[in-house]
């Protein structure tokens, strides 16, 4: 089972947040955009989260290298699945994606609506907010009408908790996998991180890959300080071709 982070991300011209360049470390007041009571009162955070998106490179990301070794490892049936903290959506936009894939934060091409709970593709909304709505709300219609609610990405922030059933299905996969295997991630994020705990509490082998310290680096991990892109491609540049099998579709974001 692979557990991944914003380092695998990074080479799809993402930044990471808690890293020595990310953009918390940098600039620790932009976390708190990040909180959901600020963005439900402040209208005018609002309308300016909504222009960003419009123009924002990471709505273009593309899924890197090392997502496409992950669809190789799921192919040779060695990756029973992903558990990823990213919201960028890179895991479900590869080509050959086929893994179940369980998005503890969410994912930022989906919105929700803050008070109905209606999640739509951000496609729908980002076009709306082109053709000049500031700050659109939710039509999802109900008994009374159109809801009209606020619409946000469908992405956990401050304030709100992870969904439960993604956790326990989190779990679940984790104790039918041998090895779970952390990319990218510095483990400093509650409850997602506690998920490593529960696999060393469970007897599950955890290696951890990432550029600098985690918080698990002395709790019994096998620690590989490298760049995830490297580590991945270099793992499966070691499989035999007679051994991938053609990808095949399963579940995603449950």
């Amino acid at each position: 089972m692979a557990f991944t982070g914003a380092g695998l991300s990074t080479a799809a011209g993402i930044p990471d947040y808690r890293g020595p360049n990310g953009v918390w470390t940098k600039d620790p007041s932009a976390s708190k955009l990040s909180r959901v009571s600020q963005y439900r009162n402040d209208s005018e955070l609002r309308r300016r989260l909504w222009k960003d998106r419009l123009t924002n490179p990471l709505y273009r990301a593309k899924p890197t290298t090392g997502h496409r070794c992950l669809e190789v490892l799921t192919q040779t049936g060695a990756l029973k699945g992903v558990i990823t903290q990213n919201v960028d959506g890179l895991h479900r936009l590869s080509d050959g994606f086929g893994y179940p894939l369980i998005e503890l934060h969410g994912c930022i091409h989906e919105t929700r609506c803050l008070d109905c709970g209606a999640i739509e593709p951000m496609d729908q909304a980002l076009a709306r907010v082109a053709h000049g709505e500031l700050d659109p709300t939710c039509l999802h219609h109900l008994d009374t009408g159109h809801c009209g609610g606020i619409l946000t990405s469908n992405t956990v922030t401050f304030g709100e908790p992870v969904p439960l059933h993604k956790l326990e299905h989190a779990q679940l996969i984790i104790k039918e996998a041998h090895t779970l295997l952390v990319l990218g991630s510095t483990l400093s994020v509650n409850p997602a991180a506690r998920l490593v705990a529960f696999a060393l509490e469970h007897g599950r082998q955890v290696v951890v890959v990432n550029q600098g310290p985690t918080r698990y680096d002395n709790r019994g991990v096998l620690k590989i300080d490298a760049d995830c892109q490297e580590f991945l491609h270099t793992l499966t540049s070691s499989i035999p071709q007679t051994v991938v099998q053609a990808p095949t579709r399963s579940l995603s974001n449950p």
